[in-house]
């Protein structure tokens, strides 16, 4: 697990950007599983500016993860947030990218559709992932197994509070779909990025503490190429 630190939320984003994208004209096939928040708008955003749509023009895309329940038009859905600010105007086709169907009535065939797609893939080339301020990764909450591929899982206090920061009004949030852990173990290169002082304690403890289920970010001590990138204030107590 490489750690490495940026003055701002900027500087952080304009180097993962570039990371993915010269990953992507490495390799024009990648498979892409990409996150939704706050943290990684900025991110795709300087893809945008940074990047020739024909970069993006072979790849795959999987979305990391949905609430159940939200439909993909929902401002809070991981769909809405990486088409609005990347996938669209980067013009790629909608036949190359795929977000869970958290409105699915066989959520379970929903996790085996992804994980089927990934099998196929030989695995995600790249993902990308924050944390929450309890240490999950994507709807993946402390006691997750790192031995989960997709899976549904049962929100957490605290994520089902913070989540409400996407919507308008207050939305009923109960449960998770979600990439495993098992699939991040399992991709080529997986990157971890936050921003902000409210992510500081939980880096701090992921850094301290030994692999374990209690704390799902530990789960990147695991990986053999894995990158932590925070901003100065997320790394205030490293």
């Amino acid at each position: 697990m490489q750690i490495q630190t940026f003055q701002n939320p900027e500087q952080l984003a304009i180097h993962t950007a570039k990371f993915i994208i010269d990953l992507v004209r490495e390799k024009p096939t990648a498979t892409l599983i990409l996150t939704s928040g706050d943290t990684p708008v900025l991110t795709y955003k300087k893809i945008v500016e940074f990047a020739q749509p024909a970069d993006f023009d072979q790849v795959t895309i999987v979305g990391l993860d949905e609430w159940v329940g939200i439909p993909a038009t929902s401002k809070g859905s991981c769909s809405y947030i990486v088409e609005e600010n990347m996938l669209k105007p980067l013009q790629i086709n909608s036949a190359q990218y795929t977000f869970f169907d958290s409105l699915s009535s066989d959520l379970q065939a929903e996790c085996k559709r992804i994980d089927n797609l990934l099998f196929e893939k030989g695995g995600a080339d790249l993902i990308i992932v924050g944390v929450g301020e309890n240490g999950h990764i994507g709807l993946n909450e402390p006691g997750t197994s790192f031995g989960n591929y997709c899976h549904v899982s049962e929100l957490a206090e605290i994520t089902v509070s913070v989540g409400q920061k996407y919507f308008t009004e207050n939305t009923a949030l109960t449960q998770g779909i979600t990439i495993g852990l098992k699939h991040l173990l399992e991709a080529k290169v997986a990157i971890l990025i936050a921003t902000g002082e409210r992510k500081a304690e939980i880096l701090k403890a992921t850094i301290d503490q030994e692999p374990n289920v209690d704390l799902p970010a530990t789960v990147f001590k695991l990986h053999k190429n894995a990158y932590v990138w925070l901003d100065e204030a997320a790394a205030k107590f490293i």
